[in-house]
Parts: C-alpha cells; structure tokens; sequence
C-alpha cells in the first residue's frame, strides 16, 4: 500500500506540468469569464462545455469535448464546480461553475485577478528558461 501511494505520488510529480499548461490555455480563451458572464463571477451560476464553446471564435467540431476534458481536470483541482445534469434523451451534461479559488481568474472582475500571473509564468522566456536548467547548471 506505501509502495501503490509512493508511486502514485511519483506519477502526480511526473504530470505536474499539465495543470499549468491547461490553465494556461483556459485563461487565453477566457473560459473563467465566459463562466462568470453566465450569471455574474459571485453567482452559482453553471454552463456546459457546448455552451462555452458558442462563445468562442471556433468551428472545430470537437471543441466541446476538448473543453470538457479541460474543465474536468480544473475542476479536479477546485477552481471549477461541476454537476451532472441528466437530459430529456437520457444523456448526462456536465455543467461547469466558478468556484471561490477560481473566481481569482476571472480577468473582467474589479477585484484582484491571478490571469496576468499566469500568463507571465507560462511566457516563453521563463518558460524556456526551465526548460534549459541541466545546461544553466552543467555549462553556467
């Protein structure tokens, strides 16, 4: 059992990246703002993938699905709520909400945002900076 939690840890380090680059891609696109439009950012107001996709300058078909896949994992991580909603076919809709961590996210809101910090730490010369540590330390 320490050995499966050890290893599972191990595999949580190896991901971590993930989260960041999903966040990333959530705050270009403005997805905690769109969310925060549908009812007001101090609202419990829900939306689907497909309702977010609408709003976003895309044809691609499978939007929606890739956004699903995105606000599962933030909502893994308490910045979105979720909630399963069952439709008249019979079919289960995930519904997305803000939640208090990531109302922080919110970039038309008055109060303080975290967007501009995420943008900086995902920009290309810090991040290309961590990519090339080894080389920093090995050569100077």
């Amino acid at each position: 059992e320490e050995e499966d939690e050890s290893c599972v840890h191990a595999l949580q380090l190896t991901l971590s990246q993930v989260l960041p680059m999903v966040l990333n891609a959530a705050n270009e696109l403005e997805i905690f703002d769109i969310i925060a439009g549908a009812g007001g950012p101090d609202s419990d107001a829900q939306i689907s993938a497909s309702e977010i996709a609408s709003k976003l300058p895309t044809q691609n078909p499978d939007a929606p699905a890739m956004l699903d896949r995105m606000l599962r994992l933030l909502g893994t991580h308490s910045l979105l709520s979720c909630s399963l909603h069952t439709l008249e076919d019979g079919s289960v809709d995930r519904r997305y909400g803000l939640s208090p961590a990531g109302k922080f996210f919110v970039q038309t809101q008055d109060g303080p945002s975290l967007a501009s910090v995420v943008s900086l730490a995902n920009h290309p010369a810090p991040r290309e900076v961590r990519y090339n540590l080894k080389d920093a330390i090995l050569e100077g």
